[in-house]
């Protein structure tokens, strides 16, 4: 393993950390307090919060397998 594919997966590893941590001080400091009471509002609040978390899944994968793409297409010479 070259270094230049170490330093990749380092880079890969640490995006992934960095996003878990953001994205568990998002939930905790916005998603979780958010909204009115419970069936209270134009969509509640549980909805709400359930779409939202959704939604930070979906990013997270969505980064992960656009470096898994770049980094799979790194190793692959031109024909």
């Amino acid at each position: 393993m070259s270094a230049k594919n170490l330093y990749s997966l380092m880079l890969i590893v640490t995006v992934a950390w960095a996003l878990i941590l953001a994205e568990s001080y998002f939930f905790i400091v916005v998603i979780r307090p958010l909204g009115p009471p419970i069936h209270i509002g134009l969509v509640p609040s549980s909805v709400l919060k359930v779409f939202l978390t959704a939604c930070l899944g979906l990013l997270w994968v969505g980064v992960m397998f656009a470096l898994d793409y770049l980094y799979s297409r790194q190793g692959k010479t031109p024909t």
